[in-house]
């Protein structure tokens, strides 16, 4: 059976989703099951932001990071193609966090742009990217809310953030939750990066529990 973080299936999660282009098969470009010793992600990856994202427990962590700026984990190595998807499998590991937020990121510019991010908690999710100009320095996708409403993704989910043309697709175990759109002209289609996002709120007043973990993470392209 393939494994279902290679797996090219395509499940529309409902009739308001714009119709998938054509399949084309995707090539795995950059793979991390995070199985090493704990510490610093190592060469393959190019941290940035607030905090510095590590490796514990063989799961990439963000706990005590800040609130803001963010932290994020770009693979080294730009993606070939403006079309992207990024993978990953989530790990609760007992945590309830209702602020601290994580996902993948996909068409960043490290210490540029930090491109499109699907963000989740214990039970809202969000597809957005940052934004000065806006007073809470996020925008939400075109077509999206500001938040979404979600029941907790189950322990071990595939996780995914799809980019293609103006379309960004997030998808949990293949069904898609989040679709909108952003133009070129606010995150460029030929930034090439793709990587994760860990905000941790648990310090915050209101905060919750600090953000799940993330494993197995691959990116993919045509």
């Amino acid at each position: 059976m393939a494994s279902p973080l290679i797996d090219t299936a395509d499940e529309r999660g409902g009739d308001n989703y714009r119709a998938p282009a054509p399949a084309t098969p995707l090539v795995l470009r950059a793979a991390d099951d995070f199985d090493r010793p704990d510490g610093p992600l190592g060469p393959n990856w190019i941290t940035w932001g607030g905090g510095t994202l590590k490796i514990v427990n063989g799961h990439l962590d963000g706990r005590g990071t800040p609130s803001t700026p963010l932290s994020l984990a770009f693979w080294s190595e730009p993606m070939p193609s403006e079309t992207q998807v990024m993978r990953c499998v989530v790990r609760w590991n007992g945590r309830e966090p209702e602020h601290s937020s994580i996902g993948p990121v996909v068409r960043a510019n490290p210490g540029v742009d930090t491109g499109v991010q699907f963000a989740f908690t214990d039970s809202i999710m969000a597809l957005y990217h940052e934004d000065p100009a806006n007073p809470n320095g996020f925008t939400p996708v075109a077509g999206t809310p500001q938040y979404a409403s979600t029941s907790r993704f189950p322990e071990g989910a595939v996780i995914e953030l799809r980019a293609e043309g103006d379309l960004y697709t997030a998808r949990v175990n293949g069904k898609i939750v989040l679709q909108g759109t952003v133009g070129a002209d606010k995150i460029p289609f030929t930034n090439r990066y793709v990587g994760t996002v860990i905000q941790d709120d648990s310090r915050e007043r209101g905060g919750g529990q600090p953000p799940a973990q993330l494993d197995d993470c691959r990116a993919l392209t045509p």
